[in-house]
C-alpha cells in the first residue's frame, strides 16, 4: 500500500463531529440533522454513513447511492 492511502478520522467535541479524509475535512454541527445519525453510527462503530455524508457534500451522493444499491443487488444474487 502506498503512502497516499486515505483513512477516515472522526473527532467528536461538544460543538459537533469533524470528519477528516485525506486532505478534506467536514464538520457536522450539533444543530444539523445528520448529527443524530452520526451519533448512532459512532455508537455502533459503523462508519459507512460518514462516507455517504462526505459523498453527499461533494455532490456525489446520488452516484454513491446508486453504486451501493448495485453492489447490494450483486451480493444478493451471489
Amino acid at each position: 500500500m502506498d503512502d497516499s492511502f486515505d483513512r477516515l478520522a472522526v473527532f467528536q467535541t461538544d460543538e459537533g463531529i469533524t470528519l477528516a479524509f485525506g486532505e478534506r475535512t467536514y464538520f457536522i454541527g450539533v444543530d444539523e440533522p445528520f448529527y443524530n445519525i452520526a451519533q448512532k453510527a459512532l455508537a455502533q462503530e459503523d462508519y459507512v454513513p460518514f462516507y455517504v455524508e462526505m459523498a453527499k457534500r461533494e455532490g456525489l451522493g446520488e452516484e454513491l447511492r446508486d453504486a451501493l444499491l448495485r453492489e447490494v443487488t450483486r451480493l444478493e444474487r451471489e
